[in-house]
């Protein structure tokens, strides 16, 4: 399935407003989102990013947000796949915030 048809930057934002309680995947999430919005990310890695934060945006994925707790462990997975899957994007941005 196509999650990236699914983000939208107000999308996102309300979603990180939503689930603010979940720190390190909103950090991570909003990383993804950084990473997304630089210029010197090549197309594979935005596509990677759109992938996962319309995954998250996504209210009805494998595992639906209204589940409390259990509902974010999917979210958490993807971000952390995308995470992964962007191997040294992901640290050159990491070192560059820093």
């Amino acid at each position: 399935m196509d999650h990236a048809r699914h983000f939208s930057a107000g999308k996102f934002t309300s979603k990180l407003e939503h689930i603010s309680g979940v720190g390190q995947l909103v950090d991570q999430a909003s990383a993804l989102y950084g990473l997304l919005r630089d210029p010197e990310t090549p197309r594979w890695a935005k596509a990677t990013c759109l992938s996962a934060l319309g995954y998250l945006i996504l209210p009805t994925d494998a595992v639906s947000d209204f589940i409390p707790v259990a509902g974010y462990i999917d979210d958490a997975g993807m971000i952390s796949a995308a995470i992964a899957a962007l191997g040294s994007q992901w640290q050159k941005k990491q070192a560059s915030a820093e």
